[in-house]
């Protein structure tokens, strides 16, 4: 098998309780179960308390406290911790759900210890099925909080669109960047009147300060912010397919593309404007979605396509997306066709906004935007790669971790009402990952779990590999 061998006598072991084959997708009741002897980093601080059990009943934790001193209930399961790792389930905050991937997103999640997603554009009524189902414990699958249809632009009746899918239920709402200001303002008015959550693009006509102004919720990735520093008209009036090639051609006169990313030369020139913009988000409020794995994702496919196709994950993408690789008419390939050098400068650029954004105290998020199945970015080992770059740019690993555990869940208590995830507390939802290496020493022990824990059910090494072997369709 590709992805590298999990099991081991700490991973077989499991709930008692029927879980069901790992191609059905169906899932079960959580139980009583007790992880003893383990080693806990509960990421309330940079700690790992050692020889610790944590209990877990009906879905949440109840106990966590010294092996020695804690009492496991008769009626549970128990799973041996010994010289292994536990820490929060990992939550990926920018995901898109689409249910005809070879093998079931949901499944790639939890096969790579991603216990919570966020849905930035639900493409279908199944988003809202399969929330459902997994919180009623019928389904298998990462928690999942949606935004509903993306608020594209051009829309007719703005409030009418925001007041719909608050109706049909949707977590929160999704802006786009062909928003003009005034339906911006329309539909950040409706938002604000029915208490909705508002993620998005910042659009193209209207910029930072009026997100600011308008009180939009949360930036939906570092590289939105691209714009404040590219001089244009934002009332040009545009229709949305011709903003990004005149934005892009305004680039490259501003800006030596080709000579490359410099970021001291960038930041002497920029720095002020940099930290006026990180104090404007932080100021307000506004977290940050990271998604630096898309520009990771480009510049591969575009100068290492050998080398993208040869990753362990690359095998569970869509047929049709590798297709339109091999055919040259892949999202990106069409979009940088004759502007290849824009990916490696843009990459760098926006690895300096997370650097600085970090140290000034913005709030980032880990987000990867995967799963569209037109960029080649895999769910769930996407998450892996995004925290990858993280600790590559300025964040220690428990940072990066943070970035998904923590502070995901103080971001979705926004939009929820509760923080319920994140850390291993008593109370919290039991979202565990089982690692058989400290992953606040080396980042990348996160790849390969012995076990997770969903909603309180549990899933063996053995589980998570049948997962990732055979899939299956929700």
């Amino acid at each position: 098998m590709r992805y590298g061998y999990r099991g081991s006598a700490l991973a077989t072991a499991g709930l008692a309780v029927a879980l069901t084959a790992c191609d059905d997708p169906v899932g079960v009741e959580s139980g009583t179960a007790a992880f003893v002897n383990v080693n806990v980093i509960p990421m309330t601080g940079e700690v790992v308390l050692q020889e610790q059990t944590v209990v877990v009943a009906d879905g949440s934790i109840v106990e966590v406290g010294p092996s020695s001193s804690t009492t496991v209930p008769g009626d549970a399961e128990v799973i041996d911790g010994a010289g292994a790792y536990l820490l929060p389930g990992l939550a990926d905050m920018h995901v898109h759900l689409r249910d005809d991937w070879p093998v079931s997103q949901l499944d790639l999640f939890l096969a790579n210890g991603v216990t919570t997603v966020r849905s930035l554009n639900a493409e279908g009524a199944f988003v809202l099925s399969w929330r459902d189902a997994i919180n009623a414990g019928t389904l298998r699958g990462p928690t999942i909080v949606t935004a509903g249809p993306t608020l594209y632009g051009a829309l007719v009746n703005p409030e009418a669109a925001v007041q719909q899918q608050v109706a049909q239920g949707y977590d929160f709402l999704k802006l786009y960047s062909y928003l003009t200001l005034q339906e911006f303002r329309d539909v950040m008015g409706a938002a604000r009147q029915l208490g909705a959550y508002t993620v998005g693009h910042i659009p193209y006509a209207v910029g930072l300060d009026n997100v600011v102004t308008e009180g939009m919720d949360e930036v939906a990735h570092i590289e939105e912010l691209t714009w404040e520093f590219v001089a244009f008209d934002r009332n040009l009036g545009l229709d949305a397919p011709q903003w990004l090639p005149h934005l892009v051609g305004l680039i490259f006169q501003q800006y030596d593309v080709p000579a490359g990313f410099n970021d001291a030369e960038f930041l002497a020139n920029f720095g002020d404007s940099v930290a006026v913009i990180a104090t404007r988000l932080s100021g307000a409020g506004i977290p940050v979605t990271t998604t630096l794995a898309v520009d990771s994702v480009i510049v591969q496919k575009l100068f290492a396509p050998d080398a993208f196709l040869a990753r362990d994950e690359s095998q569970y993408l869509p047929d049709t997306y590798l297709a339109s690789l091999s055919h040259g008419t892949e999202k990106h390939q069409v979009q940088f066709a004759g502007i290849e050098p824009l990916a490696p400068y843009k990459y760098a650029f926006d690895r300096l906004l997370a650097r600085e954004f970090h140290e000034a105290g913005v709030t980032l998020v880990a987000g990867t935007d995967c799963g569209t199945g037109t960029m080649g970015i895999v769910p769930g080992f996407a998450i892996h790669d995004e925290l990858k770059i993280l600790t590559a740019n300025g964040f220690t690993a428990y940072e990066a971790i943070a970035a998904a555990t923590v502070q995901a869940s103080q971001v979705m208590a926004s939009i929820t009402g509760e923080d319920a995830f994140g850390t291993i507390e008593v109370g919290k939802r039991a979202d565990l990952v089982l690692l058989g290496q400290n992953p606040l020493q080396d980042i990348a022990a996160l790849r390969n779990p012995r076990g997770v824990m969903a909603r309180g059910v549990w899933y063996s090494g053995e589980q998570l590999d049948g997962m990732l072997a055979h899939g299956g369709s929700p």
